[in-house]
């Protein structure tokens, strides 16, 4: 706010001075909008900044700005006026700057706040899975453990029946072997009282063949002693029993 030093122009922010505050005694000067005896202020804004004067009373409101009803002090030098605006200025743009950090320091709150609900979704929907996971594998290990036992008995009982199984498969090897000894042990005996048989059979055919020889070398015998027959053919003969 520009420094013009007139009466009625706008109030300008204020700050509070122990030594210069209260309500006028005196019925003039009043504000010219509401006619109430005013208060004292002292200026704290731009080229005003430490200025005193008398203002309304009653509260700034809806854009109401009754304005400066007097000023005590006169307008400060301009070098100082200058002092005052670079001080603001610089007052401005720390705070404008300060605003920005704020804004963006906010911005990253809430950015870091949005991640971090998004985590703690995240984590919870985790803990929630792993607590199902653990759930699962201890129904599971029950169910094994249950399997594991029916498969163990399932197991016992048919290592008992392929024991059986074997037992009689060697039961009945033991049977076939001894049928099968018993047969070779029949067949052998056959064999053996065949073979007698037939030795007894074939001496018995060679005692007649002898038989036989010998009274067919008598003949040859007698008819060459008698003569008869070719004596050529008869020794052929001869040589054949003989032979």
């Amino acid at each position: 706010m520009q420094d013009t030093g007139f009466v009625g122009q706008e109030t300008p922010d204020t700050t509070v001075e122990p030594l210069f505050c209260g309500q006028l005694e005196l019925s003039e000067p009043t504000c010219m909008m509401h006619h109430m005896r005013p208060i004292e202020r002292v200026a704290f804004e731009g080229t005003l900044t430490g200025r005193r004067f008398y203002g309304c009373p009653v509260q700034q409101s809806e854009g109401v700005n009754c304005g400066v009803t007097e000023w005590v002090d006169k307008p400060w030098h301009p070098i100082l006026q200058n002092f005052l605006s670079r001080l603001w200025d610089m007052y401005h743009e720390q705070n404008c700057g300060r605003v920005v950090d704020k804004q963006k320091y906010e911005k990253h709150l809430t950015k870091l706040k949005t991640e971090n609900d998004k985590l703690c979704i995240e984590y919870t929907k985790l803990v929630q899975d792993v607590s199902k996971m653990f759930d699962w594998q201890d129904s599971r290990v029950g169910h094994m453990d249950n399997q594991k036992a029916v498969e163990e008995e399932e197991f016992e009982k048919k290592k008992k029946e392929v024991e059986e199984s074997a037992r009689l498969e060697v039961q009945m090897e033991k049977l076939k072997l001894a049928k099968e000894q018993r047969c070779i042990l029949q067949s052998q005996a056959d064999i053996i009282k065949n073979t007698r048989k037939a030795k007894k059979e074939v001496e018995q055919e060679r005692d007649l063949l002898k038989i036989e020889k010998a009274k067919l070398e008598h003949v040859v015998n007698e008819l060459l002693s008698d003569g008869h027959a070719s004596k050529e053919k008869l020794e052929k003969i001869k040589a054949i029993l003989d032979s």
